[in-house]
């Protein structure tokens, strides 16, 4: 059931009836998966944050409703919920993460605007609704007023103070198993996170390739119809040699963008498909190639060092 919004749900597979651990930590490897990523996340958008051209102050944190499962009653008892809404991810050295925020603390009003006055919608009808709005308003208050306020069902009040960050969102989704990006959203698969076998490094090394598409707003670069190959492939190729600036900028090794590239290649992953994407061989060479270019730079300030790809000027053979 998990789809785009993944990272807004707790998960497929329900925990055994009961209350969660002590501390309300994750009791299931997909609230697991969803804190990694979003830990990861956290780190790349927080440290290059200065470099972004869209940044925005942030906190870290990924809201979660039992609405979105088909049956909510076993979803609040799987995670011992006195509500529907509640936390879902708290991002590692974020601001959720230094208020004491903890996987499924049961949320009753995010600032001035209480769940309950949120009207469900029907089953399997944007039964994603309710959740979206919340988690838009709690990143537009981080945003506009540098914190944001949740109420608990224990009756006490925090309130999260903004970090810089780039302004995008990280997904895990359980729906799909490549990776992707717009403008203002990161994904990654969970069969993609699987492959990478629990390696941050090179985890950080895929997220990295999509935050630099974000950051690049290929988006907007491709526009609304259909993409000619070599329009994807030089965007891909911008944003693998941007990647590691990116990580190098969040203090992982560069290395690991085309030690991730040789990793994915053999299973045909939607990150290194060819021809839009190019062969495994060639991206980690060209990676290489920017790996020495970003150590030869004075520092990793990559929105002054960064050299972006020649706009392209002849038209191509468009996508099938």
């Amino acid at each position: 059931m998990r789809g785009a919004a993944a990272a807004l749900a707790f998960g497929l597979v329900l925990a055994a009836p009961g209350p969660p651990p002590a501390g309300a930590q994750p009791v299931d490897d997909l609230q697991a998966a969803d804190a990694l990523v979003q830990s990861i996340g956290w780190r790349l958008s927080h440290a290059n944050a200065p470099q972004c051209p869209r940044a925005a102050p942030g906190i870290g944190l990924l809201l979660a409703d039992a609405q979105t499962f088909a049956d909510p009653a076993a979803a609040r008892a799987a995670y011992g919920l006195t509500g529907d809404v509640a936390v879902a991810a708290v991002a590692a050295g974020s601001p959720a993460d230094k208020a004491g925020l903890l996987a499924n603390m049961t949320i009753m009003a995010v600032g001035d605007l209480p769940v309950s006055s949120l009207p469900l919608s029907a089953p399997r009808q944007g039964s994603w609704d309710r959740i979206w709005a919340l988690q838009a308003r709690l990143e537009q208050a981080a945003a506009q007023a540098g914190e944001a306020v949740l109420t608990l069902a224990d009756g006490r009040v925090i309130t999260i103070k903004a970090a810089p960050s780039c302004a995008v969102r990280f997904i895990l989704d359980d729906g799909r198993g490549n990776a992707g990006a717009t403008r203002m959203q990161v994904r990654i698969g969970r069969k993609a996170l699987g492959q990478l076998g629990g390696d941050e490094a090179l985890i950080a090394a895929l997220l990295a390739h999509e935050l630099a598409h974000a950051a690049l707003d290929h988006e907007t670069v491709l526009g609304t119809g259909t993409p000619t190959v070599k329009a994807v492939r030089r965007t891909e190729r911008e944003a693998d040699r941007l990647s590691v600036w990116i990580l190098a900028r969040a203090g992982y090794d560069p290395e690991a963008a085309p030690r991730m590239i040789r990793q994915l290649g053999p299973h045909g992953m939607f990150v290194t498909a060819s021809p839009t994407h190019g062969k495994s061989s060639t991206r980690a060479r060209e990676m290489l190639a920017e790996i020495a270019q970003l150590r030869g730079a004075p520092d990793a300030d990559w929105a002054r060092r960064f050299r972006p790809e020649p706009a392209l000027s002849s038209p191509s053979v468009p996508l099938p």
